[in-house]
């Protein structure tokens, strides 16, 4: 009997990782789902910008407005080792569905800051990357000229 338990055991376990790996496979060769990341940045990729955390917040609060956002919040962001960046949340009354709102934070770096494409409401929505990403090369197209 107990011999019995452990086939039938060890043919459902195989059946299921079968169902599994094919389910794997079919998820891979639909257009739009799996590794298909043609369209664009994909969520929770970094986004680097040359820009200050605190020169981000206020390009985004210009294109936010421009784009049906609002920037209702801002802050210092930190961590246990101090300062990281600055924090922000939008929030957007869409017709249907309602207030979408996101957070997120632009980290400071060497070189700039970086923020994430959002992810689960967390991050830079992705409809406002290529608007924000043309005002800070303005930005900084502007400031490198003067």
């Amino acid at each position: 009997m107990q011999g019995l338990w452990i086939a039938v055991s060890c043919f459902l376990l195989s059946l299921s990782l079968a169902s599994l790996a094919a389910c794997s496979t079919v998820k891979s060769v639909v257009p739009g789902m799996g590794d298909d990341t043609s369209s664009g940045q994909a969520a929770g990729e970094r986004l680097h910008f040359q820009v200050t955390p605190e020169e981000a917040v206020e390009i985004l609060r210009e294109v936010a407005a421009q784009n049906e956002w609002e920037l209702v919040g801002t802050g210092d962001q930190f961590d246990m080792y101090g300062p990281r960046g600055r924090f922000f949340r939008l929030e957007n009354d869409r017709f249907l569905g309602g207030v979408k709102s996101v957070g997120g934070a632009f980290f400071a770096e060497s070189t700039g800051c970086y923020a994430v494409v959002e992810k689960s409401g967390a991050g830079l929505p992705a409809e406002l990357i290529a608007p924000f990403t043309a005002a800070v090369a303005a930005r900084t197209k502007g400031a490198g000229g003067s």
